[in-house]
């Protein structure tokens, strides 16, 4: 049956309003046009205990923890207006939510810190929320701690959901259609899966690119809303810590407001010297190299805490054998693993996710009619691992490899519509710089990558922008960005999402930029404090103190797990 596409649009909670009147007095030689932004430049923030859209953006968990902070700090939130655009604030506004987080005791007050944790489309309330208990719950009694309990005394920590998402005005992409299933790219390179791959990419760009709000949700726009939350608070200055797309949006800032910008932390740098979805082809081959070259020899380090062989060449060949794999097993591995691989501390659930995938996949194979039910009864006997505390840990990853295997065995399909965070993404990347590709180049792209890269090869493959049909804002030049003052770069040496080869173009392009690299470390975003004094004591006095980074520094990273034991 031929299937007919409807796509609504939903541009929530654009109001026509909040248009300043505005009276000129005197001669017609001393009159000045009225400031069309006058409304939003004079609005007064009403700031209010945090409570419903807040707290379900934050979601229990970081509810709990912001409830935490009562004894040493008061929380309150607060939506701002903005204009849809900055060009033309006759189309009319949206709300920017706010949470902020001050210390009880202040001492020495240095402004506020607002903080975006990446994406594009990350929800950044939660920023606020976690560097207030980490900074306000330091251990005064070690030196370099006790100096982020004094960044806590003395700045105002932000976070805000950027335009289009969290707990401000949301961007919404309505769709009767369903994506089409696929398959890693790394195990079929075949030109049907191939063309469902550019079918799903297609149809985010034609059900999001049509919505009123969309041309507005990007990099420009965000960083003029942050510039009026920094004059709204009583800033002079923008102090900023970043992470990932939170970087890209960083120098973003400074590029249209260098004279504006106070401390700024970017960890995680992205390659700012490309189109924003150029940077994210490198991921592949940063996923993989983590894999390869940290975790392969650390499960052969530990073969009896992982099951996964005493050589290099054994372990690597448990996920070589996953590429022959029935039916769905490397594709589900490979999206368990997507968040597992940037983050240093889940270094073992990792490698269980494959001992788990590895012994599945045999029984799947040994027992080719096996249903869900008898896979389930399989994984509850299973032994993955000697150690009884750890089996029990793989064997619950197992079940979520069995769930989200059957969910595709079942080919149960997923909506096209896109909401909050999920809209964003693609809206960001393709509004921001579009792509430098056509559909046959991408495509090469992909191919070559999918083919070096076992098992993280076609991660990035559905790519919307080459449907998208261009930007909706210029990025300001590099050299505006030179013209800030002296900024802050924290990065992993063996990053797989922001790797450390973009880090250092980003680096080479910004004179007043220094570096720190945490050697032996993979992890995408380290929280300061990170617990290593070469890291910690430069950010914080930074901060404190405005003590410029030095070009180029190098850390020790913290062992992996189970090194550290």
């Amino acid at each position: 049956m031929k299937r007919y596409m409807r796509i609504c649009l939903i541009a929530a909670g654009i109001v026509i309003g909040l248009t300043p009147l505005l009276v000129s007095c005197g001669s017609n030689d001393s009159y000045s046009p009225p400031d069309p932004l006058a409304a939003y430049n004079k609005q007064v923030l009403d700031w209010q205990v945090c409570g419903g859209e807040f707290r379900t953006a934050l979601g229990p968990v970081m509810s709990g923890v912001l409830d935490t902070l009562g004894a040493e700090a008061t929380c309150d939130c607060a939506y701002m207006n903005v204009p849809l655009d900055y060009n033309n604030s006759a189309k009319g506004d949206l709300k920017i939510a706010l949470l902020r987080v001050r210390a009880k005791k202040p001492q020495q007050h240095l402004g506020s810190i607002l903080f975006n944790p990446g994406g594009p489309g990350q929800d950044g309330l939660v920023g606020a929320v976690i560097f207030g208990k980490n900074w306000s719950g330091a251990d005064t009694a070690d030196p370099v701690a006790a100096l982020y309990k004094k960044m806590f005394l003395s700045y105002d920590l932000i976070g805000f959901s950027p335009r289009g998402t969290g707990a401000s005005t949301n961007l919404s992409c309505l769709s009767e259609l369903y994506f089409k299933l696929i398959t890693s790219p790394s195990v079929d390179p075949s030109d049907e899966n191939y063309n469902n791959v550019l079918y799903n990419a297609q149809l985010v760009a034609d059900t999001c690119k049509p919505n009123p709000m969309t041309p507005y949700i990007n990099s420009d726009t965000t960083s003029r809303d942050m510039d009026l939350i920094r004059h709204l608070v009583g800033d002079s200055k923008l102090n900023y810590i970043g992470y990932s797309y939170g970087t890209w949006l960083g120098t973003w800032y400074a590029g249209l407001f260098p004279d504006r910008v106070g401390r700024m932390l970017l960890i995680g740098m992205t390659d700012i010297t490309q189109s924003l979805d150029a940077t994210f082809l490198p991921q592949e081959m940063a996923m993989q190299r983590v894999l390869d070259e940290v975790l392969v020899p650390y499960a052969a380090r530990h073969s009896d805490r992982f099951s996964l062989g005493t050589t290099a060449r054994e372990v690597r060949q448990a996920y070589l054998d996953l590429r022959s794999a029935p039916g769905y097993m490397m594709t589900v591995l490979q999206e368990q693993l997507q968040g597992l691989i940037s983050k240093s501390g889940e270094a073992d659930r990792t490698l269980w996710y494959l001992r788990a995938a590895h012994l599945m996949n045999a029984y799947l194979v040994s027992h080719p009619g096996a249903d869900e039910a008898a896979v389930t009864d399989w994984i509850s006997g299973a032994q993955f691992v000697s150690d009884p505390v750890h089996n029990a840990t793989a064997r619950d990853l197992a079940r979520n490899l069995k769930a989200v295997y059957f969910s595709k065995i079942r080919n149960e399909l997923e909506t096209a519509t896109l909401t909050g965070t999920n809209a964003l993404t693609y809206t960001v990347i393709c509004n921001d710089s579009g792509t430098i590709y056509g559909k046959d180049d991408w495509l090469r792209a992909s191919r070559s990558s999918s083919a070096l890269y076992p098992v993280f090869g076609g991660f990035w493959a559905q790519n919307a922008c080459i449907y998208w049909g261009g930007a909706t804002v210029s990025r300001p030049p590099t050299a505006a960005v030179a013209k800030a003052g002296p900024i802050m770069i924290v990065q992993s040496e063996q990053d797989p999402w922001t790797p450390r080869e973009g880090a250092l173009r980003s680096l080479t392009a910004l004179p007043n930029a220094g570096m720190i690299e945490v050697l032996d470390e993979y992890s995408h975003g380290l929280y300061p404090p990170y617990g290593v004094a070469c890291v910690d004591k430069p950010v914080a006095e930074y901060f404190l103190y405005g003590t410029a980074p030095e070009r180029m520094t190098y850390c020790q990273g913290k062992p992996l797990p189970a090194d550290a034991d």
